[in-house]
């Protein structure tokens, strides 16, 4: 639907006066319906396509039918929009006239009005004596129309999908940790502060008007050094779905961090949100659904890049946002990584596998080499993921590789995560406190099929 309330703004705000509206009304011979001013009328006896002004407070569709029905008789016809013409009126007056379309069957009866005297169906090419900017207009429609598969902006918007258009922040907290809200209407959705796109606005503007009235603050004011950068995040694509009957295409920008002071001064619109809160992007798995969840680990891996992502959803099926890495040595050992003991991450204070996040638009194998080299200080060479299904406690979204390393243990440097590193006996493994996947991986280790 084409939004002429922003496009009569639009005209005002160049300078535009006056709203005008016409429509050239074409049979099915292509000709072009022309009718006469009548003597007594301003510029008697000049020939122009039906149209005048719009009245106050009338849409600019309704304008435009109703100038149609009076100067013609014609009623009840599909009007698509072509494009505009601006003029200076003979009161000096800068127009700006929303020009329609329409088809009708040759020998279709007209009634003029008093102020026309008569009418022509004029071949495009052969137009009676007219305004240049009328002419322009014509020739400019039938040259497109002459165009295979060209119909005007109005027809053309009504064969295409339309999606709806949201903007929102993702906001953080000291820690990390990201911001949802949960929803009222449905207490098993949680959002990023944001909504729909509404007329007149942007996906940004959008952004800044819910977050102010979802959580009572203004960001512009709060993060002023963010938010003036207007940082893109992530562009989204959302398919149509049971739920959500058309495709949407949201905007996710750098909403920045919200400190304690600034959180206790939050107050939700309880028509919108029930409750807030910021989560690890591990701890929000609990709250989400597998595709939304799917989605906030990539909007974070784009974060992390510092450059704006585009992203589908549902995403490529064999996509990946995270590695598990099972490094053996010629003696028959594991590496493994005794994990820091603190809330919101995977498996607390457990010995388990190197692993960790993807970054921007690294491979399998480049993650498994950088998370390697982060967590363990040395370096591995061609990982190769590991065949067949994955335990259930290994996430969908997680790529396991195995690679074998030759170099002395003395080699392995523990890095910023993490309480230590070391090579473990395959036998001796499950003698330290590991996850339960361990006891489905530990065998094909052992047998030497993970290679």
């Amino acid at each position: 639907m084409i939004d002429f309330t922003v496009l009569t703004d639009l005209a005002f705000r160049e300078g535009v006066e006056r709203i005008g509206v016409g429509v050239v009304v074409r049979d099915a011979s292509g000709r072009v319906l022309m009718i006469r001013r009548a003597v007594h009328d301003v510029l008697p006896g000049l020939w122009e396509y039906p149209g005048g002004g719009r009245d106050d407070g009338e849409t600019v569709e309704a304008g435009a039918a109703r100038e149609l029905a009076e100067e013609t008789g014609l009623t009840g016809l599909p009007l698509e929009y072509a494009r505009h013409l601006d003029f200076t009126s003979q009161r000096g007056l800068r127009v700006r006239q929303f020009v329609f379309t329409t088809v009708v069957r040759d020998g279709t009866p007209i009634t003029l009005s008093a102020d026309h005297d008569g009418h022509r169906w004029a071949e495009p090419g052969r137009l009676p004596p007219t305004g240049e900017g009328q002419r322009t207009v014509i020739d400019w429609l039938t040259g497109r129309l002459a165009l295979p598969g060209w119909r005007p902006a109005g027809g053309y918007l009504t064969s295409i999908a339309r999606p709806s258009a949201y903007g929102c922040f993702l906001v953080r907290d000291p820690q990390g940790r990201v911001l949802g809200l949960r929803s009222a209407i449905d207490p098993g959705v949680w959002n990023f502060p944001g909504g729909n796109v509404e007329h007149g606005e942007t996906p940004f503007t959008t952004a800044l008007r819910e977050t102010q009235e979802e959580l009572g603050l203004d960001l512009a004011t709060e993060n002023p050094h963010v938010i003036t950068r207007r940082r893109l995040v992530a562009v989204v694509h959302e398919q149509a779905g049971t739920g959500q009957p058309v495709p949407a295409c949201g905007h996710v920008f750098d909403g920045g961090v919200l400190t304690p002071e600034q959180q206790s001064r939050i107050r939700l619109d309880p028509a919108e949100h029930t409750e807030w809160r910021f989560e690890t992007a591990h701890d929000w798995h609990a709250h989400l659904n597998p595709d939304r969840y799917r989605q906030l680990l990539r909007i974070l891996r784009a974060h992390r890049a510092d450059t704006a992502f585009y992203l589908e959803q549902p995403g490529p099926a064999d996509d990946f946002e995270g590695v598990m890495v099972l490094v053996t040595d010629l003696a028959g050992r594991l590496l493994m990584h005794h994990r820091d003991d603190r809330p919101g991450i995977a498996w607390p204070g457990y010995w388990a596998p190197i692993g960790g996040w993807r970054e921007a638009d690294e491979t399998p194998e480049e993650t498994a080499a950088r998370e390697v080299r982060e967590e363990a200080g040395i370096t591995i060479t061609r990982a190769r993921l590991v065949p067949g299904p994955q335990h259930h406690h290994v996430s969908p979204l997680v790529r396991v590789l195995h690679a074998v390393r030759d170099g002395p243990e003395r080699d392995l440097r523990l890095g910023d995560e993490g309480l230590a590193v070391r090579m473990v006996p395959l036998d001796e493994v499950l003698d330290l406190k590991v996850p339960p996947y361990m006891h489905h991986y530990l065998p094909l280790l052992a047998a030497g099929s993970t290679r």
